[in-house]
């Protein structure tokens, strides 16, 4: 079976699916952080909700290229769980209570073990992510793109918790007595 004839039933499920999934992560970070005060993508958070609303246009990729729409899809639909169980505490604190409890929490963790605990959900589902590809090492298995969809969602992990935590803490050393 060559690697068009895998592609081409699945193109409008892979497009519809990646759709949705940005929609999802795009509505589940709503919910979480209506003005973005939460947000751990600097990019998100700097170009604000049109940018936010513009990369649920990723969910067409598929179009383009199947495969990737597989990897765009896998990792909307793991960050926007990782939003969806942020929900209901921020529901019930409100985004400021819930953005200086964030900030109260980061301060007080020394890089070493936070981080490491930060990072651990990419870790998990790298590691899920990277058992994928050993079974699915071939590219023209959709196991393989599902793999990377994980791989590319840890890393976003271990780039934005990072960066987050970081920037969370040089605010709180700029504005000492500031509950952000």
């Amino acid at each position: 079976v060559g690697r068009k004839a895998m592609i081409d039933p699945y193109v409008h499920v892979i497009a519809g699916l990646a759709v949705c999934s940005r929609a999802a992560d795009v509505w589940t970070t709503y919910q979480v952080t209506p003005t973005l005060k939460l947000e751990a993508n600097s990019l998100a958070r700097r170009f604000g909700w049109r940018f936010a609303l513009l990369t649920i246009l990723a969910g067409l990729v598929p179009y383009v290229w199947p495969p990737l729409g597989v990897v765009v899809l896998t990792m909307s639909f793991m960050v926007a769980a990782s939003n969806a169980s942020k929900i209901v505490m921020a529901k019930a604190l409100g985004e400021d209570e819930l953005a200086a409890l964030v900030r109260r929490v980061l301060v007080a963790t020394p890089p070493w073990p936070g981080l490491l605990f930060l990072v651990m959900p990419g870790v998990f589902s790298g590691a899920l992510g990277g058992s994928l590809l050993l079974f699915y090492h071939d590219a023209s298995d959709w196991g393989y793109y599902f793999g990377l969809g994980m791989l590319a969602y840890a890393f976003a992990v271990f780039v934005w918790y990072p960066v987050r935590y970081f920037r969370v803490r040089a605010e709180a050393k700029r504005t000492p007595n500031h509950d952000t």
